[in-house]
């Protein structure tokens, strides 16, 4: 009977093992232009919309989960006070998910780290066995003795409680290569949260800087409004001392309601700008807060150095190279670590523990049955030896996507860094450009002045015309534009510089551009 079991169960896992050796892939898209289940749309169009199996979302939970959130990171606003770029920047790192989940998962990864070192210490388990058991079998006559046919059945239990202590001894590297995934992944992870903070930083900033451009465009429109009334009323003045014509107020009426409507469509940008303000500081759009004017900074003089030069110091510090080669190095180590997997493991085992059981037989040829309780005492200690022969190619499946994983985290690391040296390089020409335009609105400025202050005067003695006056004051509002314009652009142009080069790693960085 037991070598027949035998037989079965080795025939079960033979059947197992022959089909299951080549497992169908998971269900993925064709090619890489196809979408997966290959939809598309009513003209033809591949379609790339999440199919219903892969967007499962419960509102009512993440509602909930959205709230909680947002109470937990709500800070204190003070609509009283003005604030400075530096300590918007501070709100809007105390308060943003981005960084506090980048701080979560460098923490998750610093505690792996420990998983793994606790690998290498020995393992201490407390194990209890215990179980009921009941055996019959069938019984011969015995004819001399005036015994006919039966069946003898034991019953009995068994309490085995033990303290078991394994430790792994040799394993090939194993071990090794998982500490130094575990350690990449926490350097990994660290990079991820200061460039997530690199990030906020930026983000606010050039929030900040296009803010300040739309509240320059809104004050400069208002005055426009304010000359345009003036103007309106010196052209009435005139007309009733017969010195200007009705078509020349229509004129200034006319002048004055176009400057009231720029006003309205700069007051409408101003929001736009300070809305994406608040968003960039993770702050409700209907927040109260003051913001400090960026008059009061003063523009870098020159660019930074060479731009061949700037490159080669840059890529260093940015965070994502840094993070990718994080990437590129663990995924070198689990190549390794597979490998290992198909190599034999050593390990020392010992075992002390007690056997508490009790016994009862009984006969159905004879009347009453029989007891025996037992304690046994055992003690065991040795090596075991582990080597893996047959897992139907799980193990040739897993060094092949090892190997896989580790050449496309080193192609992303060539695509990462080209990308970053050609963001250096588009961000140096908008700072370049940005500072010429800057400084060639200045004469431009002064001259605009000029030339509306000559104008206004010439009319006020009868010597040009109101559509002269009107013309010079337009083209010095858009000169004013234009150099308020620029400077704004200028400090966005050099904290986006600062923050392709991986420099702009403090709130302070942006004032001290």
């Amino acid at each position: 009977m037991r070598v027949e079991l035998h037989r079965i169960v080795l025939a079960a896992i033979c059947a197992a093992t022959a089909g299951c050796a080549q497992h169908p892939p998971h269900a993925t898209s064709p090619d890489a232009s196809t979408p997966l289940g290959l939809a598309q749309t009513a003209t033809g169009a591949m379609d790339f919309s999440l199919p219903a199996d892969l967007s499962r979302a419960d509102d009512q939970v993440f509602t909930l989960i959205s709230q909680q959130l947002t109470d937990e990171l709500s800070v204190a606003i003070d609509s009283e006070r003005i604030y400075t770029l530096p300590e918007l920047i501070d709100i809007a790192q105390r308060t943003k998910p981005a960084t506090r989940a980048a701080w979560l998962r460098a923490r998750e990864a610093a505690l792996a780290v420990n998983v793994v070192e606790a690998s290498y210490l020995p393992q201490l388990s407390a194990n209890v066995l215990a179980g009921y058991e009941t055996v019959s079998r069938p019984e011969q006559a015995i004819p001399e003795l005036g015994i006919g046919t039966g069946r003898l059945t034991a019953t009995g239990y068994h309490v085995i409680p033990n303290l078991t202590v394994e430790w792994l001894l040799f394993d090939f590297g194993a071990r090794d290569a998982a500490m130094e995934i575990a350690e990449q992944v926490a350097i990994g992870g660290n990079i991820a949260f200061h460039g997530a903070h690199q990030r906020v930083i930026f983000e606010v900033s050039e929030a900040y800087f296009q803010y300040s451009a739309a509240r320059a465009e809104t004050r400069i429109d208002r005055e426009r409004v304010e000359d345009a009334r003036t103007l309106r009323r010196v052209a009435e003045g005139r007309l009733r001392e017969g010195l200007a014509i009705r078509a020349e107020v229509a004129q200034a009426r006319q002048i004055e309601a176009r400057a009231q409507f720029d006003l309205t469509l700069a007051e409408s940008r101003e929001e736009n700008k300070r809305t994406a303000l608040m968003h960039a500081m993770g702050l409700s759009p209907a927040t109260t807060i003051g913001v400090a004017e960026l008059s009061d900074r003063q523009l870098p003089e020159e660019m930074p150095m060479p731009l061949d030069e700037l490159i080669e110091k840059s890529l260093a510090q940015r965070p994502d190279i840094q993070a990718a080669l994080a990437r590129v190095r663990a995924a070198r180590s689990e190549v390794n670590l597979v490998a290992a997997s198909s190599r034999p493991k050593i390990a020392a085992v010992a075992e002390v523990g007690r056997a508490i059981g009790g016994v009862s037989l009984s006969d159905s040829r004879f009347d009453g049955s029989a007891s025996m309780n037992r304690t046994l005492d055992e003690a065991v200690a040795g090596v075991v030896f582990t080597m893996p022969l047959f897992d139907g190619g799980l193990r040739q499946t897993q060094k092949r996507q090892a190997r896989m994983q580790a050449e496309a985290a080193e192609q992303d690391l060539l695509e990462i860094r080209n990308l970053a040296a050609q963001e250096i390089v588009e961000a140096y020409s908008l700072l370049h450009s940005s500072l010429a335009a800057y400084t060639a609105s200045g004469p431009l400025l002064e001259a605009g002045r000029e030339t509306y202050e000559t104008a206004l005067g010439l009319y006020e003695n009868g010597l040009a015309s109101l559509s002269e006056v009107s013309q010079s004051k337009i083209g010095l509002n858009d000169v004013r534009l234009i150099h308020e314009q620029a400077f704004a652009d200028t400090f966005a142009a050099a904290t986006a510089l600062a923050f392709a080069t991986g420099r702009l790693t403090n709130s302070d960085v942006p004032a001290g551009l």
